[in-house]
């Protein structure tokens, strides 16, 4: 069985009803609007308080069940966190996703048997990752999305390091 929301139904009610009171005093409507006036509030608040969710003996909104969240390295949560400090808000990639994106590109460079921070290897350096994405990779500008992407793609044609065989060849 339904429980009624009676605080709300007569609150709503008198208010209603000494709205209409004043409205018929300063003849602004008639006593039959007035009253019909707040028959109709009254009846929205008896309607509202009839269809409103309940759940035990108290009317609030039901809310769906809590499901435990296990905390793991690497999972969604980490993943968010990651997505949401990538972009600063002047819309550029933050300098720690820079700092990562470098320090990932040196280390795939390492792995070539480049050494990223020897001026002798730039040439070596261009080749594999190619001109414009070093000479970004290098400069203090902070990059858009889509250069970003640039370097990833170029960091990602890298792939691992060659296999000794590779290299006598």
């Amino acid at each position: 069985m339904r429980s009624w929301n009676w605080r709300r139904i007569i609150t709503v009610t008198v208010l209603a009803t000494l709205a209409a009171a004043g409205l018929v005093h300063w003849h602004i409507v008639d006593l039959g609007h007035a009253a019909a006036a707040a028959t109709l509030a009254t009846a929205m608040s008896i309607l509202w308080s009839a269809t409103e969710p309940t759940t035990g003996h108290t009317t609030s909104d039901p809310e769906w069940p809590r499901t435990p969240v296990e905390a793991r390295a690497g999972g969604r949560h980490d993943v968010s966190d990651l997505g949401w400090s990538v972009f600063g808000r002047d819309g550029h990639v933050t300098d720690r996703v820079v700092r990562r994106i470098r320090a990932l590109a040196a280390d795939r460079l390492r792995a070539h048997g480049i050494d990223p921070a020897d001026p002798a290897a730039e040439p070596d350096a261009e080749r594999l990752l190619g001109a414009r994405v070093l000479r970004q990779l290098k400069s203090g500008q902070p990059p858009t999305a889509r250069t970003v992407k640039t370097w990833l793609d170029a960091i990602e044609r890298l792939a691992a390091a060659p296999t000794t065989e590779e290299h006598r060849a």
